[in-house]
């Protein structure tokens, strides 16, 4: 009886991986075919990407580095003409630099793909509208993206919410309340007041040590017999025997000199006000309560105004 019981075991047991070995590649298929699907569409587009680089440098070193302004304008055509969507990224990578006529040119051609749906040139038009140098191109940048269908502000409204640096934190609220964002109005008063770690100062400590040691020693004075000769008239020689004294003399003089310098930073959280947080709240709500967070906040609850996702610290009314 319990042998018949062992072998029914193993047989089980052996069914049991049998099964599994003949389920096994069959339930790996699908998944084995999603990750070459995913792997082709990778190459497919960084094969892509690489075409249309050539292209597009090409087309810089060719016509937009000329001097001549019909040559440019030649240039300026051919990368405006180019439609694909993977041109987005190479058209960054030549065109963003410190040449101005490149980057007004490159909004230019974010605008063309922009209006044709790529939400690529989208996301770029808002990273210029906020990182660039020239506020002119980020007005442009912002007026070329109300212009857009459905106005993307989906990264202006991560730099307001997540962005540490101040002056991009005050640049994605303006170019949101220039194209009237409402619920960006929570986190800009949330980053109206900010409380910062700034230097204030530093403490200076300083020690100077200085050993200047002199000393002159001079031993008991020495004796000791010098014979002389002198020639005499006659052509003979004299000869006298005189003592000279020695003294042995040491002197001695070192100077030591140490000096010490600690500079220790002096930093302190203070209370920080962004004038143009407040400009941006005031053109956004048509309202002005000053650096008030409170009251903007209490004014914002009766409002009804959306809370976007990255939830504001909700502040007590004093």
């Amino acid at each position: 009886m319990r042998q018949r019981k062992v072998a029914g075991v193993v047989l089980s047991v052996a069914v049991f991986w049998g099964g599994a070995a003949l389920a096994g590649p069959e339930a790996a298929k699908p998944q084995a075919a999603e990750v070459q699907a995913r792997d082709t569409r990778a190459d497919q587009a960084e094969a892509s990407y690489t075409e249309r680089l050539k292209e597009i440098r090409l087309i810089e070193i060719r016509h937009l580095r000329s001097d001549k302004a019909d040559e440019f304008q030649k240039g300026r055509q051919k990368i405006l003409a180019i439609e694909d969507d993977a041109a987005v990224a190479p058209l960054v990578a030549v065109l963003y630099g410190n040449n101005v006529k490149y980057r007004m040119l490159l909004v230019e051609a974010l605008e063309a793909h922009a209006n044709r749906g790529s939400k690529a040139a989208a996301a770029y038009l808002q990273e210029i509208a906020v990182g660039d140098g020239n506020k002119g191109r980020r007005n442009h940048a912002i007026k070329v993206l109300k212009g857009l269908s459905g106005r993307p502000t989906e990264r202006l409204m991560v730099h307001l919410a997540l962005d540490e640096v101040p002056a991009l934190r005050d640049r994605a609220a303006t170019a949101l309340a220039a194209m009237l964002e409402k619920k960006a109005a929570w986190l800009m008063v949330e980053r109206l007041v900010t409380e910062e770690v700034q230097l204030v100062g530093a403490n200076l400590d300083r020690y100077d040590m200085q050993f200047d040691i002199r000393a002159t020693v001079a031993g008991v004075p020495t004796f000791r017999q010098v014979q002389l000769q002198a020639a005499t008239p006659g052509a003979g020689i004299a000869t006298a025997t005189i003592e000279l004294p020695e003294v042995n003399v040491i002197d001695v003089a070192t100077t030591i000199g140490m000096s010490e310098r600690h500079v220790l930073p002096d930093y302190q959280r203070v209370e920080v006000r962004h004038p143009e947080m407040l400009a941006a709240l005031k053109q956004l709500t048509g309202k002005d309560f000053g650096y008030n967070q409170a009251a903007w906040q209490g004014w914002l609850r009766s409002s009804d105004c959306e809370i976007p996702a990255w939830e504001p610290l909700i502040l007590n009314a004093e």
